[in-house]
């Protein structure tokens, strides 16, 4: 997948990774460490939240290499979209879904970690290319199958705006990020 510094405005990678050195990133680096607890301070206020999460916080692109952040400039499938359920009612509450979703045997999660919030997650899970269909239609079947079983498995509703295969994956500190053993 392609790794964004921040801004959320700046649509050119500062180059590729995988998921190891992501997960290895969410968990270790003290610079996203400190830029997630400083994203966090604004959680009560949603715009200043909002502003500091776009203008602070690189992201990924889980569906795939982009040498410029938007759909049509897709050069290689990763075989992963992004899950993003947020507003749960605390960060204890995520962490638990977090080890609850990643342990699921139906949608066996590559990575899972708590959201730039603290009251979020966010899965990244592995899906199978259809040879019959164009890569966006395989990506948009499997995307919408996972958000209907997540609701009608668990009940919980999840974050439908990551239908674009370029949508950018905000990246937080986790500590407890769970990584597939695969």
């Amino acid at each position: 997948m392609s790794f964004f510094h921040a801004p959320v405005s700046n649509k050119v990678p500062a180059g590729v990774c995988n998921l190891a050195g992501l997960h290895a990133y969410i968990t270790a680096d003290k610079r996203l460490q400190q830029l997630t607890h400083d994203v966090r301070t604004a959680c009560g206020d949603e715009k200043l939240f909002r502003k500091k999460k776009q203008s602070m916080l690189p992201y990924v692109t889980p569906a795939g290499v982009f040498p410029y952040c938007k759909e049509l400039c897709l050069t290689l499938p990763s075989g992963l979209f992004v899950i993003d359920i947020d507003h749960l009612a605390t960060a204890a509450e995520a962490e638990e879904w977090r080890n609850r979703l990643f342990a699921d045997s139906v949608l066996c999660p590559d990575l899972a970690f708590i959201s730039p919030g603290g009251k979020g997650v966010k899965l990244f899970i592995p899906y199978r290319l259809n040879p019959a269909e164009s890569i966006k239609q395989s990506f948009s079947n499997a995307l919408h199958a996972a958000w209907d079983y997540i609701g009608w498995k668990y009940g919980l509703a999840v974050d439908t705006a990551n239908a674009d295969m370029s949508r950018a994956c905000f990246l937080s500190h986790d500590e407890g990020a769970k990584l597939a053993a695969r």
